[in-house]
């Protein structure tokens, strides 16, 4: 798992709305993203564990839900701007 960046870091230096947006969901995703690093740990540690097998997918799942949500979000109001900006034209 790549390492998460630091809530003081994301999106530093911009200031739009569409990075407000993302920035909403970046206290989910470092949570989650610790979460799920705990759980291939937990799952690296002892394989055979259904346990622990089961946690790690269902903790994967919420995350890979999230992070679609932020993806999704985000990319609605790209679109919609980019509409908004077209029509000036």
């Amino acid at each position: 798992m790549p390492a998460h960046a630091s809530d003081s870091d994301f999106g530093e230096g911009l200031d739009t709305f569409i990075v407000d947006i993302a920035k909403g969901f970046h206290l989910g995703v470092t949570s989650l993203g610790s979460a799920l690093d705990a759980a291939l740990q937990a799952l690296q540690q002892s394989p055979s564990d259904p346990s622990a097998l089961a946690s790690y997918q269902a903790i994967l799942s919420e995350y890979t839900m999230y992070r679609n949500a932020q993806s999704s979000a985000v990319k609605a109001m790209k679109d919609i701007d980019s509409d908004i900006a077209s029509k000036l034209r």
